[in-house]
């Protein structure tokens, strides 16, 4: 797990960033618990450091007082991590 920042806009076009922790990664995606919900495909990004990919969000769920968030990685992310 990996600590990280996703940046996106939120519904009304405003710039957001939040701290999260990476759960899960795959060729094609990954998934973060934060403590922020994410609208169904909005674009995100992930940064840490020298790390930075992004994606479309494909779920956001409620886990207690967090939400894990499922990315689909962009292809070119995919491409990157093969």
């Amino acid at each position: 797990m990996a600590r990280v920042d996703i940046l996106w806009m939120d519904g009304e076009k405003t710039p957001r960033v939040s701290p999260a922790t990476i759960e899960d990664r795959s060729r094609g995606g990954v998934s973060v618990r934060m403590k922020n919900a994410i609208e169904v495909a909005s674009h995100i990004t992930i940064k840490s450091g020298t790390l930075q990919i992004s994606g479309i969000v494909t779920n956001c769920r409620r886990q207690k007082i967090e939400f894990i968030v499922g990315v689909r990685l962009d292809e070119r992310e995919e491409q990157d991590s093969k």
